[in-house]
């Protein structure tokens, strides 16, 4: 949290130096604006800089060096101008100054008091951005373990699952004519509640896998058919049995992964089919609008729709409106779905009334 000094001329770098020296903040006085910048590089809480100290290039450099800083990071710098009424000379000055972004410009003279509550200001306001950093620090190892604790955990247990479901159908077909009605209710059981931690694991791998994917991800751009079709592929049974008439608009290319994107539409799809009203013929409509950096999709249906207070908390782990004896399935398909467009800087959410079908729209960096 010191405070570097670059004021060549005259007795500034001094009186300042001793003014913060007095009230125990660290100083350093740098003799150029080159030593500025190392020392800047080394760590600092803030920076007083005489105007006259420092070229438009030497800006032009502190500016590629800012610009290359992790985004929690705006160090606040101090500008010592000249006082006077303002001319085109200084107005063009301080347009140059504000490419450094987080500047104060104090005219000199300036008082002791003035420097202080200045320089105390920039190095509480730095001392929030070291606090942000450690705070996103903690919170991404958090998020590391957990999806690591997920990932490790849903594979440990693939196995063991997966013995359980055999066995029970060995046990069904060698032993099964053994069991009175009681037992064959209870063997039922095993092998559909094995079937139910099956596709859990399945959707905890899916969520880890989507939890994994960089923020800063910026694949090739795609055409958003292809993993379309691949979604509706991987439905075709659902969607035969379901009767559902599906309608696509043209696809547009945007920047995602073919298998995150197909991801986002087979749960998308795959949801207006389980969640179809009964009593009306099935229909789904996909299409795309563009915006100013995003595409959004929509995947409109007919089915039984989202009350208002749900429309939120769906997009949540496990989160079910129904019972599982209604509507099979996890709970995390749409939480799956947040994920992957969130890592991708989009978002999604639904708009919906009971009994008037849904449109889930999620946006995608064209």
């Amino acid at each position: 949290m010191r405070v570097l000094i670059l004021a060549p001329v005259g007795r500034d770098a001094a009186l300042l130096a001793s003014t913060l020296d007095a009230l125990k903040i660290d100083t350093k006085i740098c003799s150029d604006a080159r030593e500025l910048l190392e020392t800047l590089s080394e760590g600092a809480g803030a920076a007083i800089v005489a105007d006259e100290a420092i070229t438009v290039d030497q800006i032009r450099s502190l500016r590629d060096w800012l610009d290359g800083q992790p985004q929690w990071s705006d160090p606040p710098f101090i500008i010592l101008t000249a006082s006077g009424r303002p001319t085109h000379g200084s107005r063009s000055r301080a347009h140059e100054l504000e490419t450094l972004g987080n500047f104060t410009l104090l005219e000199r003279p300036v008082r002791p008091e003035t420097v202080e509550s200045s320089v105390r200001s920039a190095l509480r306001a730095r001392m929030r951005q070291y606090e942000i950093r450690s705070r996103q620090e903690a919170l991404l190892r958090a998020n590391a373990d957990l999806e690591q604790f997920a990932h490790s955990a849903s594979h440990d247990l693939k196995e063991p699952i997966r013995s359980i479901g055999i066995y029970s159908e060995l046990l069904d077909k060698h032993y099964g004519q053994l069991l009175d009605g009681r037992g064959t209710e209870f063997l039922s059981t095993i092998r559909s509640s094995t079937k139910r931690m099956e596709e859990l694991l399945g959707d905890l791998i899916s969520y880890a896998h989507a939890s994994s994917i960089p923020d800063d991800e910026q694949p090739d751009p795609i055409n958003a058919l292809s993993p379309l079709e691949a979604a509706l592929d991987s439905l075709a049974g659902a969607i035969r049995e379901s009767g559902a008439q599906i309608t696509i608009d043209e696809m547009p290319d945007v920047r995602i992964r073919e298998s995150h994107l197909a991801q986002v539409f087979q749960n998308l799809v795959g949801n207006a089919i389980k969640y179809r009203n009964e009593s009306t013929p099935l229909s789904i409509h996909i299409s795309s609008t563009r915006t100013t950096r995003f595409w959004q999709f929509s995947v409109r249906d007919n089915g039984i729709g989202v009350p208002a207070e749900y429309r939120e908390t769906i997009f949540g782990i496990f989160k079910r409106l129904h019972t599982k004896t209604k509507y099979s399935g996890s709970g995390m398909g749409l939480a799956i779905c947040q994920r992957i467009v969130e890592r991708y800087r989009g978002r999604i959410w639904v708009e919906s009334e009971p009994g008037q079908g849904s449109n889930f729209l999620f946006t995608i960096p064209a």
